[in-house]
């Protein structure tokens, strides 16, 4: 297999196979106790600035007991500048996904330095919710430390 330049973390009950070429870092975290074993093998085979994209895909009900800030953060080294983050997550058709239900995971993004782009209703989705960032390069960041000025 060559170098993964796409990450995709599932959490909790769902599944995913994909072909042995692929240039995809699968990653399976189904409860809080596999998160720092997981992801520390997982930052294992990735080289710096290395990924184009990551995606987090989870179930509504996973984001209070699996989400953490760090599954996201494990990986910024990883990624390259302007990579893309997205976020998707699965709510089920009686209780869609609300723009409150994605707060913990959109603060986390955007404590990361990554600068949002889109976010809502995924097309053809009436229940799900998908948030989407980019990794903004040094000079591109949102928060520049105080440049110096003549007074």
């Amino acid at each position: 297999m060559s170098e993964p330049t796409t990450i995709l973390v599932m959490l909790g009950p769902l599944h995913f196979d994909h072909s042995g070429d692929a240039d995809v870092l699968s990653v399976k975290i189904s409860t809080p106790e596999e998160i720092p074993h997981t992801l520390a093998q997982a930052k294992t085979m990735l080289k710096p600035a290395s990924v184009e994209n990551f995606h987090l895909v989870l179930k509504s009900s996973s984001i209070s007991s699996l989400f953490e800030d760090r599954i996201v953060t494990s990986f910024s080294e990883a990624l390259q500048p302007h990579a893309e983050v997205s976020v998707h997550i699965l709510g089920p058709e009686y209780a869609p996904v609300q723009q409150a239900d994605a707060d913990e995971i959109r603060y986390s993004l955007v404590m990361m330095g990554l600068r949002m782009e889109e976010e809502g209703r995924p097309e053809g989705d009436d229940s799900g919710w998908a948030l989407k960032a980019r990794v903004l390069e040094h000079e591109d960041a949102a928060v520049k430390s105080v440049q110096e000025e003549p007074w």
